[in-house]
């Protein structure tokens, strides 16, 4: 979810500020000399598929998110998908994060079960619960997986009320459960939070969103090269960072072409903003397949039956 964008802060410090960063990225993270030339683009090709990892649907009673709502029903999200290009899409509700009590988790989950049900074959549902409430979420993490199908948990995000740590014990017990289940975790983390979860849950699937954080600028490289060090992590387009032209080619450079994921953090930011920098990028056309969908189809096939 890209909430508190960091570049305000990075803005704030003024031009002296800017230059300093950039020197310094360029300085330590070069990867070659001169432009690279774009690969040339299949003339013949069709549109190509895109399966969006990071959506947060309205909830049944509305959209809760957009400063200004313009896709208040589920209908007219997906109509937005459509007129953005994106085929399908894993989806999780507004309403388990908006306020992440048991109830409302549940009942949110439920919504993208309804929702999962009457896009058969659009959508893969996403469970989202807070280990605050761990009873809770550890039984309901197995009704999502046993009898919803659910393979994905997440868009964790602590910051969410009630907030939490990922250092507490529950949420160690969330990420053993997800393990045991065969689920994907997916969790928002500024680097710091982003080094603990990878050091100590070596044993899961994760999936970071934002190639940036709070600290975008002074973060952006040392995020991905830390997934680039773990096998066993996935990081996502969403967010902020994708935007900064070199940021996509830098991290299919670092972690490889298999290991990053389209998403789009829609309804929040727009999806074709990051279709359109994936498209223009300086990648090769299986690479901008492989990223748009074939990743992610890759990932969940290793989870689902």
């Amino acid at each position: 979810m890209g909430h508190g964008h960091g570049r305000r802060k990075f803005l704030a410090g003024g031009a002296g500020a800017i230059t300093g960063a950039i020197t310094a990225s360029v300085a330590s993270h070069e990867v070659g000399q001169g432009a690279p030339t774009p690969p040339a683009k299949d003339k013949n090709a069709g549109p190509r598929h895109v399966f969006d990892a990071h959506l947060h649907c309205p909830a049944e009673s509305g959209e809760l998110w957009q400063w200004y709502p313009v896709t208040k029903t589920f209908e007219e999200f997906v109509a937005y998908l459509d007129r953005t290009g994106v085929d399908r899409g894993i989806i999780n509700s507004q309403r388990c994060q908006h306020n992440g009590v048991p109830a409302e988790f549940v009942a949110g989950n439920r919504e993208v079960a309804r929702y999962v049900e009457r896009y058969k074959g659009r959508f893969v549902g996403a469970c989202v619960i807070n280990p605050l409430f761990i009873d809770e979420a550890l039984r309901e993490m197995e009704e999502c997986r046993k009898k919803l199908g659910f393979v994905w948990v997440g868009e964790l995000c602590n910051y969410m009320r009630p907030s939490y740590k990922y250092t507490i014990k529950e949420f160690e017990l969330l990420v053993e459960q997800a393990v045991k289940l065969g689920m994907v975790l997916d969790v928002h983390t500024e680097l710091d939070e982003m080094d603990y979860i990878i050091e100590k849950f070596p044993q899961a699937t994760i999936v970071f969103p934002h190639f940036g954080d709070d600290r975008e600028y002074a973060n952006i490289f040392r995020r991905i090269d830390a997934v680039a060090r773990h096998k066993n992590c996935y990081l996502d387009t969403s967010g902020y960072g994708h935007d900064r032209v070199g940021m996509l080619e830098y991290a299919v450079k670092t972690i490889g072409e298999d290991r990053v994921l389209y998403g789009s953090d829609f309804s929040i930011n727009d999806p074709s903003t990051v279709i359109a920098r994936i498209e223009h990028s300086f990648l090769t056309e299986g690479q901008k397949s492989r990223i748009l969908s074939g990743n992610l189809l890759a990932l969940l096939k290793r989870f689902q039956p």
